[in-house]
């Protein structure tokens, strides 16, 4: 645990992401969590609220609960179901502390605007990005507050198990995360702050470094399949794909599309043996479990709507072109009924 191939990594994920340090964590809801607690912006229990993405998965409002906040969820933007900045300001309070703002399906999102936002209210930015590995806002590399990564196997970066990471240019809270990760020695049981027992092991870091070396070609082949995607489907009416800013360089970590027929959609591809999947059902904060520890901004309307229309089409690093027409044929097929 610990070793050579995790330094290794660490050094190499830095580097990688345009940083001056990481550190590597169990898996990306720790590195979520732990990036909260390093930063000292939340006292658990304390009633700090967080405010967070209403599209996502549930294991970024679970982090913030587990660093002892409340997650506020605000509304999305109808074309690309990223983060609504206006939506994260009006749902501010003086019991804010910090923004987890999501780049959902590996696009980035408005990261300056929602910067801009937590200057002004003297807020921390926590960025999820543990679906967009090896995407840059506007092609700029780097992380100019923190980034929060998952490593989980079905990801453009993913390890042979769990893992996580976090990156940052500022060394003494990466040197806090290391020391949080390892809550249970005694550096870390004189802090006023819990920690975890959050480590990611030798053969993890290992895995992650030689597939670290394929990554931007796996990434360019994303989106190479996600532009044939657009291209076939961008004359339909009933299926819409996500928009992409093109100035943004996209991890492409899922296809997703809203259709209303979205139901009728799957079972026509169930069919013809296309699996499907939704990314995600039930907004956050219609969750049970939020909706009694979290709070929902007001005006939160685009993503209920949209909730019951997405839909993930097949794509990954190792898709055939043939399979991105075969699927895009079939929704044309569908279409024509």
């Amino acid at each position: 645990m610990l070793g050579n191939e995790v330094s290794c990594f660490e050094a190499e994920w830095a580097a990688y992401c345009g940083t001056l340090g990481c550190a590597a964590v169990a898996n990306g809801t720790d590195a979520i969590c732990l990036s909260l607690l390093a930063s000292g912006v939340v006292t658990p229990g304390n009633g700090d609220e967080v405010i967070t993405s209403s599209i996502s998965a549930g294991y970024t409002a679970l982090a913030i609960l587990q660093a002892g906040a409340v997650p506020v969820f605000v509304d999305v933007d109808r074309e690309t179901l990223l983060v609504d900045p206006a939506s994260v300001e009006r749902s501010i309070t003086q019991l804010t502390k910090a923004i987890v703002p999501v780049h959902l399906y590996g696009q980035i999102c408005d990261i300056d605007a929602i910067s801009a936002i937590a200057l002004r209210h003297g807020l921390s930015v926590i960025e999820d990005a543990a679906q967009a590995h090896g995407a840059w806002r506007n092609e700029s590399s780097g992380f100019d507050r923190i980034g929060a990564f998952s490593f989980y196997p079905t990801k453009n970066l993913g390890a042979c198990g769990d893992g996580g990471a976090v990156v940052s240019n500022d060394m003494e809270f990466i040197q806090r995360i290391k020391c949080l990760r390892q809550g249970g020695h005694q550096a870390a049981l004189a802090q006023p702050i819990t920690g975890r027992n959050s480590r990611l092991d030798e053969i993890q870091a290992a895995v992650l470094r030689i597939k670290l070396g394929r990554l931007d070609e796996w990434n360019q082949g994303r989106s190479r399949l996600a532009d044939n995607y657009d291209q076939i489907l961008s004359s339909l009416e009933g299926v819409e794909p996500l928009k992409r800013n093109p100035r943004d360089r996209h991890a492409d970590h899922l296809y997703v599309v809203k259709t209303r027929r979205r139901n009728e959609l799957r079972a026509f591809l169930q069919n013809r043996s296309i699996e499907t999947a939704v990314h995600y059902p039930v907004p956050l904060n219609h969750e049970p479990l939020f909706m009694l520890e979290g709070r929902a901004a007001a005006d939160i309307t685009v993503a209920d709507e949209v909730s019951s229309q997405i839909l993930s089409l097949p794509l990954n690093s190792h898709s055939f072109d043939w399979e991105i027409e075969a699927v895009a044929q079939a929704i044309l097929e569908f279409e024509r009924q």
